[in-house]
């Protein structure tokens, strides 16, 4: 195990010095770039990918951006019918994600071409959910919540 170690020390000491002297040369080091510059450009044309999309597939991108938002806008919209019953915290947070979801409709539908859109048929009367929900008129009730011992922030 001694004359292990003995031989990496002596690698370090005097043959990486050497070896490093010899590619300093000017003739050598032309020849060694000349040999390896083929294949940094290869290494480099695989690490470094241009993928720049085309336009067809950003627009099909932002009409499936566009349909999950309108689907979790409708989704929410569904809770916020129906949320009486759930704490004055988790109202105030399905509200303001509704906000939130309303703006982020808003950008999406900015992003795709009204041509691109599609309209979506009137659901048929077999296609219709059989048990739908109908709003009330009122609006829904909202718990208050109150901070501290007289109702105030501080």
């Amino acid at each position: 195990m001694d004359h292990a170690l003995d031989a990496i020390c002596f690698a370090v000491v005097m043959v990486v010095p050497l070896l490093v002297w010899v590619v300093s040369r000017r003739p050598v080091r032309v020849r060694i770039e000349a040999l390896l510059r083929p294949l940094g450009a290869r290494v480099w044309q695989q690490l470094v990918v241009d993928d720049t999309p085309d336009p067809a597939t950003l627009l099909r991108w932002a009409q499936q951006r566009l349909a999950r938002r309108r689907a979790d806008l409708e989704r929410v919209r569904r809770l916020l019918l129906d949320d009486e019953w759930m704490s004055g915290t988790r109202q105030v947070g399905n509200r303001l994600a509704y906000e939130r979801l309303v703006v982020d409709v808003r950008e999406a539908e900015r992003q795709v071409p009204a041509a691109a859109l599609e309209v979506p048929a009137a659901p048929s009367p077999v296609s219709a959910p059989r048990f739908t929900f109908v709003a009330p008129n009122t609006q829904p009730a909202v718990e208050m919540i109150e901070f501290g011992p007289s109702g105030r922030w501080f």
